[in-house]
């Protein structure tokens, strides 16, 4: 499925690699701002365990990362 031309993947860092890991999700900036965001899960492409994150551990692909 195709991503709305303003949407931009939200990112997090996988603490055993430390690079930046999709978490399934799309948003444009300002929804991504006005959004509450609880305790999530996903599964790690890059270590294959299954990493814990709200929020504050994430950023927007395109904003330059965290």
């Amino acid at each position: 499925m195709a991503k709305e031309p303003d949407q931009s993947r939200v990112m997090i860092r996988c603490p055993v690699t430390g690079r930046a890991i999709p978490t399934g999700l799309t948003a444009d900036p300002e929804t991504w701002h006005a959004r509450p965001i609880g305790l999530n899960r996903v599964s790690c492409p890059e270590c294959k365990q299954v990493h814990a994150w709200s929020k504050g551990d994430a950023h927007l692909e395109d904003s330059g990362g965290i």
